[in-house]
């Protein structure tokens, strides 16, 4: 899997700092792991109250972990998300969805919530699964 790494940073007297300090060792020790010669993606933008592409970045890498998980394609666990957060409604017969891209900060912080929330559920799962099979071996 990937090594995904967010940080939060604002800047203050001509540098950017972060906001919380754990977020910089963190990120010192995602590029010591770095194996030599690894090619690193790097995107920044700046937040204001419409959603962030670091906000949609998570998303996007949360919506392909859990797809992976449970057997859904990207496409189809995208969809399941935007209609688990609202992001969805019918109009003259069909389902129109909102786009990560337009939607603010607050509705990509709930959508984030809602994976974090899944993501739990489907440990949840996993979990009394593998202690049942446990259980039948002793």
């Amino acid at each position: 899997m990937k090594q995904n790494l967010f940080s939060n940073l604002t800047k203050k007297d001509g540098k950017l700092e972060y906001n919380i300090k754990t977020q910089e060792t963190i990120y010192n020790n995602f590029v010591k792991n770095l194996p030599e010669g690894s090619k690193v993606e790097i995107f920044v933008s700046v937040s204001g109250d419409n959603g962030t592409n670091a906000q949609i970045a998570k998303i996007h890498v949360s919506i392909r972990q859990l797809a992976n998980d449970i057997g859904y394609s990207f496409s189809e666990m995208k969809l399941q998300i935007k209609r688990k957060s609202g992001l969805c409604f019918n109009k003259n017969g069909g389902e129109y969805c909102k786009s990560f891209g337009n939607c603010s900060k607050d509705e990509l912080n709930s959508v984030i919530q809602d994976l974090v929330l899944l993501n739990l559920i489907h440990l949840y799962y996993n979990y009394q699964k593998i202690y049942s099979t446990l259980l039948h071996f002793y």
